[in-house]
């Protein structure tokens, strides 16, 4: 059985709780949580392990908060974001065991650092999805199956190529439009000998590229009131876009240059 949280915590103790809730924040924050569920989720933390006066406000990029009338204050910056559902998840489900009383801090801390170690899905199964995805999409979009064969072979080859460039951690503007050239690239070669739409394939594998958990999750903080979080990350899916069709757009008029032939 948990032993209970005193509910007037030590200095040292305040410290180690405010520690923990700012880490469990950045883990919901950096693996794809919308501000206003951190913030939530955060607050209940701080109210069960009895945490006094506490506020935190969250950006999409960032986590500030205080305690016991800003005598304990913490900020944190999480530059880069990623989509781990699974860590969300898990996160979530320690929050409402912390809030039944069922944790001690001890036994938080140890659960938090095994959810942020859940791995990501291992590499040949990045590139399976990223091949069926692009499949499905081309053929979802009006595409034959030699378009959607196309497709998957760009997906195949842009799913190989990112996982390239997160090992080498390049930046993600750089991935998105050369993943997009890239993409388009195959395609044309692909869909060549097939006789196949080049733009069904295109559009089916760059749908993985596409910023959709952003845009979403943009609307959704407008929805809640987090306009600023809202705005930052609208503007990280409009940039997202734009470089996806620069990469497209490049290679296409390469080619059209380079052999007199418009691509369909």
């Amino acid at each position: 059985m948990a032993v209970p949280i005193e509910q007037y915590p030590d200095s040292e103790q305040r410290r180690r709780i405010m520690d923990f809730i700012m880490a469990a924040g950045q883990t919901l924050l950096e693996n794809g949580a919308e501000v206003f569920r951190v913030e939530q989720t955060m607050q209940i933390m701080a109210r069960s392990f009895h945490l006094r006066e506490f506020n935190v406000y969250v950006l999409s990029n960032g986590i500030f908060a205080s305690a016991g009338t800003a005598e304990i204050s913490e900020v944190r910056n999480i530059p880069v974001r990623t989509i781990h559902l699974g860590r969300v998840a898990q996160v979530n489900a320690l929050s409402r065991e912390i809030a039944a009383g069922k944790l001690t801090l001890d036994e938080a801390e140890q659960r938090l650092a095994e959810a942020r170690k859940i791995p990501f899905p291992c590499g040949w199964m990045q590139l399976l999805a990223g091949t069926a995805g692009s499949f499905a999409f081309a053929r979802m979009f009006g595409g034959s199956v030699g378009s959607g064969v196309a497709a998957a072979a760009a997906g195949l080859a842009v799913s190989a190529y990112l996982l390239v460039c997160q090992k080498y951690r390049l930046p993600a503007i750089f991935q998105k439009i050369t993943g997009a050239a890239l993409i388009t690239f195959v395609a044309i070669l692909v869909c060549a000998p097939l006789g196949a739409s080049v733009s069904h394939a295109t559009i089916g594998a760059l749908m993985i590229l596409t910023p959709g958990v952003a845009f979403t999750m943009g609307i959704r903080d407008y929805v809640h009131g987090d306009y600023l979080s809202g705005t930052i990350r609208m503007i990280d899916a409009v940039l997202i876009a734009g470089s996806l069709a620069c990469g497209t757009g490049l290679v296409l008029r390469l080619y059209s240059i380079l052999t007199g032939v418009t691509v369909l």
